[in-house]
Parts: structure tokens; sequence; C-alpha cells
């Protein structure tokens, strides 16, 4: 037999270690002597050690180690442990290699040519909603939006207020594109789910809840928004993250002053 010093040493692993096997009942010594505690171990328990030492590099906790050996796991069943251990440290490789691009993508906006410091992309999950929205064609995204929200709000409002229906949420804007190559673009205001508005101007639309979206902050007015869209662009292509259809725009705060509009650009992404 060998004490507990010498069984770690040949073990590699720590005195701190074998106690703390034996106290949880994962590998109990061999021989306890009654009158000084010391433990000891005999060469064929460096087996069972080992055994417990593979399983911990493949990422089981002490518990999952302690079941098995407890019930003398079968290969079948050890495999199948295993197959599902493969897939949950791939999808963890998958999500630090996204948390890196990530990084890479907030570093580039911080050290570019025109540094972004207010640029702070977060992606996160966006909940489902009821909207009600009319809508006005335009040629492109290079035109002026203002006159065509002017226009798109005070219709929207006034069919939602003949319907006696309230906006349960801040307004937003939508965009989809068109067949003959322009966009619809789209005045909204959350409704409840119940809602109903008889004005054939005024459409209702379920948005579905989304599990990704990236999402960015953009103060002040609109008329500056392209710098944000250029940081979420830019962040975008670094990251290697790909939107799914064009932008939604929240305007969470709009006072008389626009310098103090608060607006939530957000992407979903595939």
């Amino acid at each position: 037999m060998y004490g507990i010093g010498q069984f770690a040493q040949f073990a590699k692993v720590s005195i701190r270690t074998l106690r703390h096997y034996d106290e949880v009942g994962l590998l109990r010594p061999a021989h306890v002597d009654p009158d000084s505690g010391y433990r000891f171990y005999e060469a064929a328990q460096l087996v069972a050690l080992n055994r417990i030492l593979a399983l911990k590099d493949l990422g089981f906790t002490l518990a999952e180690i302690t079941r098995t050996v407890e019930r003398g796991v079968g290969n079948d069943e050890l495999l199948g442990m295993l197959h599902l251990r493969q897939t949950e440290a791939e999808r963890a490789a998958e999500e630090q290699q996204l948390r890196l691009r990530h990084v890479a993508a907030r570093i580039a906006q911080l050290t570019g040519d025109t540094p972004m410091t207010d640029a702070s992309i977060v992606v996160k999950p966006l909940d489902g909603t009821r909207l009600a929205l009319t809508s006005q064609p335009a040629e492109g995204f290079d035109v002026d939006f203002a006159p065509i929200f002017a226009e798109l709000y005070p219709r929207l409002f006034g069919a939602l207020g003949q319907a006696g229906v309230q906006p349960t949420g801040p307004t937003w804007a939508l965009y989809d594109e068109r067949s003959d190559g322009r966009i619809d673009v789209f005045a909204a205001a959350p409704v409840a789910a119940d809602a109903e508005v008889s004005d054939a101007a005024v459409e209702l639309r379920d948005i579905e809840p989304v599990t990704r979206a990236a999402t960015l902050i953009h103060h002040g007015p609109m008329a500056t928004v392209r710098e944000s869209y250029a940081a979420m662009q830019q962040w975008l292509d670094t990251a290697g993250e790909t939107p799914v259809g064009f932008s939604r725009e929240v305007y969470l705060d709009c006072p008389e002053e626009q310098a103090d509009w608060v607006t939530e650009i957000q992407f979903v992404l595939a």
C-alpha cells in the first residue's frame, strides 16, 4: 500500500484532491488507520483514479462521475454520454467563436478611422407583438423619409383613434422590399392582441418573437441616423453576422427637442 502522499505523486494529483474524492464517495482509500486517520491506497486503485480523471478531463462534473462509477455504466451508455458531451462542447466552441467575432467588431469600431465610442451593439432576443401599420412606397433608402412619416403617423393615429384603440408602446418604423424595386415604408404602433381597426389603410400584423437581434441605440435626430447605421454595418461585417431583411426602428423617446431623441435600431440575425 501507498500513503496518500505517495499515491498522489504517482497519480499526479494533489493530496487535497484525493481527500475530496474520499469525502464525496468517489474514491475511498483502501485502508484508513483507525488511530491516525491516515489514508492508504493500493496500486490497483490507480486504474479507477485514471478513469475518474479521464472523465473529468472530458468535462463531466464530479456528480456525474460519481453516478457513473456507482452504477457501473456500460460502454453503450458511456458512448451516449460522450456524444452528448461532444455536442455540448461544440456548442460552447461556437458560442466562444461568436463572442470573439463580436469582440473583434467592437475593437474595430473603437480603433477605426472614425472611432465610434457610443456605438455599442447588443445582441438580444426580442418579444413578439401585434402592430398596427400603414405604409407608403419610396424609391429607396436614399430619400428623406421625414415627409413620408409626417403623413403616415397622423393617418395611423387617426385610424386608431376612430377605432378606440390605444397604442401599448412606442412607435416603430419598418421597411419591406417591393416587387417593383422600391421599398414600402411603414409607420407602426404596438396594440393589444385583440385590437381591431376597420380603416382599410391600416393593417394589423403579428410580429413573431426573435431569438437573436443586433440592436443599437441612436441618440439624436433621425437626420444623423446614417452614422449609427454605418456603425451597425461595420459591426455586422466584422462580426460575421447576417441580418434577415431590413431594419426596424423603435422610437423609445421623442421629445420636442430632436437632439434628445432615443431610437433603437434593430436587425434580426440569421
